[in-house]
């Protein structure tokens, strides 16, 4: 199998700095420094790569070809938390970057490792923590380099990829293997956002006001809770049923309404479906809202 497993380091996360290109059998097939054209200076305090360092190195724009050609030719793409990689490089001029086959490590490490510790997704620890966890010898000391990151990322992706495939019985990876995985993570992916979206709209009474709350857990129990309703989606319940209340809330009280028994009843009776786009949507808007109420 074709595949590159990468990392790259940036002048402030904007330009590149330093490219490494693994391959699958543990070599390094590419590795240059860069000099920025818009950025003269960056932080190095993380990969301690200063201007006086690349000053008399090419920029990527002038060198990107031999690049291009190596990632045209690949199967998938790998590395970890590569999609910052990706963008740069498809803003530095590397092409054909959304097409292409990607599957990344840190996806790979909570599939195969965090679910079992009912890990988040969006919370997989760093590069040295998941490598430590797969019992590789990799520390501070050593990262933040391009290609020390990629060879330690490399390693990962082997001993991630050959148990999964242990686990569907097999011994050798194939490509088809490799899309497998990917697809099997996006579909574990996808559920635990659903399973995450489930929850509770939440009535109870304060001072002569309604309170209308929202949450994942259910407060059964709690003193001032009038009724709780349980939601395929409490974020499209939050945004409908803020939308409906609107009118009713008490001005300058966030969450507080007075509410008709009428109003009331139409709460206890309300129900919603679970859609990955339209939750996606109103987790969006809920968060702007947010940012605006606490400005």
């Amino acid at each position: 199998m074709n595949i590159i497993c990468l990392d790259a380091e940036f002048a402030d996360n904007e330009e590149l700095l330093e490219l490494s290109l693994f391959g699958l059998d543990g070599k390094e097939i590419y590795h240059c420094y860069y000099r920025p054209e818009m950025i003269d200076d960056w932080r190095t305090d993380i990969h301690h790569i200063t201007p006086e360092m690349v000053a008399d190195k090419q920029p990527f724009s002038e060198v990107k070809g031999e690049v291009q050609c190596l990632l045209d030719d690949a199967y998938a793409l790998t590395g970890f938390a590569v999609d910052n990689d990706l963008r740069v490089l498809t803003r530095s001029g590397i092409s054909g970057l959304d097409d292409k086959r990607v599957i990344d490590v840190k996806d790979m490490y909570w599939y195969q490792k965090g679910r079992a510790e009912e890990m988040s997704p969006f919370a997989v620890p760093s590069l040295i923590v998941c490598a430590n966890a797969l019992g590789l010898d990799f520390s501070e000391a050593t990262a933040h380099s391009a290609s020390a990151d990629t060879e330690a990322t490399l390693k990962c992706f082997n001993l991630l990829l050959n148990s999964y495939i242990e686990g569907k019985g097999k011994s050798d990876a194939a490509e088809e293997d490799v899309d497998a995985f990917i697809n099997d993570i996006n579909d574990a992916r996808a559920l635990f956002v659903q399973d995450s979206a489930r929850g509770y709209v939440k009535v109870g009474k304060y001072k002569e006001y309604h309170k209308v709350y929202f949450g994942k857990s259910s407060d059964s129990g709690e003193r001032t809770l009038l009724f709780e309703v349980e939601v395929a989606d409490r974020y499209k319940a939050e945004y409908e049923l803020r939308k409906l209340l609107k009118k009713k809330e008490v001005p300058g009280k966030h969450n507080l309404y007075k509410l008709t028994p009428k109003q009331l009843d139409d709460i206890r009776r309300y129900k919603n479906e679970y859609n990955a786009e339209d939750s996606a949507w109103c987790k969006k808007i809920l968060r702007n809202l947010s940012r605006l109420t606490l400005m």
